[in-house]
């Protein structure tokens, strides 16, 4: 049996707390996922109408449409809260269609990796306690990040397109990203595991196709930060009344339109008194998240928080083939707590880096996955943090 909501102690368990006035609540749920029962949608019912909501009113999600349609229709419905249910594909898509709103996220993870789930400190497996979460506890500002690409000129030339084609921008030009964006080895890792795969073994078909490709060739890159931290500490919620921190719920939260220039990150010249620091690096795999925890209690990247206003970057390389890898594992994974070597030094070096905005530029096209949708080849990349744009249910 689940815990129930009184069961979850802290500031954020507030059962009852989040409808008022009869208040709306929809649930955009991926039909495919098997958890996805009869039983299962009258138990979440049953528990929204208990804390006073409206409805729900269901929205399932298509392959055509994932998730953001959706979401934009129930917040023009008026819909207070809006709970999304499937995998992190599903997830990502609802909150880029909350965005800049102050509808609440509930988030029920019924996916494969769940990353989006594991980085909010959701009890990824218990249905009962996930759908508390989402009905009854009070909900805390979360970060979006936004990702953009220049697909290569000749896609004929490079890796064939999955069977359902290369993922579309969520909004404008640009690609929504609740928890990672990868190039390189991270993206050929989801483009070769088998959906068969995942169905059997979850999250353990990604670590039998990272078997086969560890000859992913390493990547020529240049790497530019905007919005590094000071000696003064991150901007964002860790540092109330900074004027870069979320909005608190409530508050007016003003979201750019979709495919508008991000004000630190411009095509062209870089912007005025905030010129972004550049580096060249060579990796195997460069990940730029939002969040760094992964499956099997393994915390790639430890200072990683949604709630922070940053983004954080990973350049992951290894070199000796087999002894390489095996540095890096030494350094990831389980009981290790993710305490990198001097990357000068060691075979399997990870540089850390920080911005409020990140530009890529590789010497030749690679693949590029955003929370495990597959984005086609690209040479560019350009990415950037909407700070507290979202409010999503969580244990505190």
């Amino acid at each position: 049996m689940g815990r129930s909501a009184t069961e979850w102690t802290g500031p954020t368990a507030q059962p009852g707390a989040g409808a008022d006035d009869d208040a709306l609540a929809c649930v955009i749920v991926n039909p495919s996922k098997p958890a996805v029962t009869a039983d299962f949608r009258r138990r979440l019912a049953r528990a929204l109408r208990s804390a006073g909501y409206r409805g729900p009113v269901w929205l399932d999600t298509t392959v055509a449409e994932p998730g953001a349609t959706q979401a934009r229709l129930a917040v023009a419905s008026g819909a207070r809260l809006v709970i999304a249910v499937g995998g992190d594909g599903t997830v990502r898509a609802v909150a880029a269609g909350l965005a800049g709103t102050d509808v609440e996220l509930g988030v029920v993870p019924l996916g494969t990796a769940n990353l989006a789930a594991r980085n909010l400190g959701l009890p990824v497996g218990d249905l009962d306690a996930l759908i508390d979460i989402a009905v009854f506890f009070s909900a805390r500002p979360t970060d979006l990040a936004w990702v953009r690409t220049t697909p290569c000129p000749n896609p004929e030339t490079g890796p064939p397109a999955p069977p359902g084609g290369w993922a579309r921008p969520t909004l404008g030009s640009e690609h929504a990203c609740l928890v990672v964006a990868g190039i390189g080895f991270d993206a050929a890792l989801v483009a070769v595991t088998s959906p068969a795969l995942k169905a059997r073994i979850k999250w353990g078909a990604y670590a039998l196709a990272a078997l086969e490709n560890l000859r992913t060739p390493r990547m020529e890159l240049s790497l530019g930060l905007v919005g590094a931290p000071d000696d003064d500490g991150p901007p964002g919620p860790s540092r109330p009344g900074s004027p870069s921190g979320p909005p608190q719920p409530g508050s007016p939260r003003p979201v750019p339109p979709p495919g508008s220039p991000h004000p630190d990150l411009p095509p062209g010249p870089p912007h005025p008194g905030l010129p972004p620091s550049q580096e060249r690096l060579v990796a195997r795999c460069l990940l730029i998240a939002n969040g760094g925890r992964l499956p099997a209690g393994i915390v790639l990247i430890p200072g990683a928080r949604m709630d922070d206003g940053l983004l954080d970057v990973a350049a992951i390389d290894t070199v000796a083939g087999l002894a390489g890898w095996t540095s890096l594992a030494r350094q990831v994974l389980p009981p290790f707590a993710a305490t990198y070597s001097n990357p000068s030094r060691a075979l399997g070096r990870v540089r850390l880096r920080r911005g409020t905005a990140v530009s890529v530029h590789l010497a030749e096209p690679a693949l590029v996955q955003v929370d495990g949708e597959l984005l086609a080849p690209t040479r560019a990349l350009r990415a950037r943090m909407d700070a507290g744009a979202l409010l999503v249910r969580c244990p505190e």
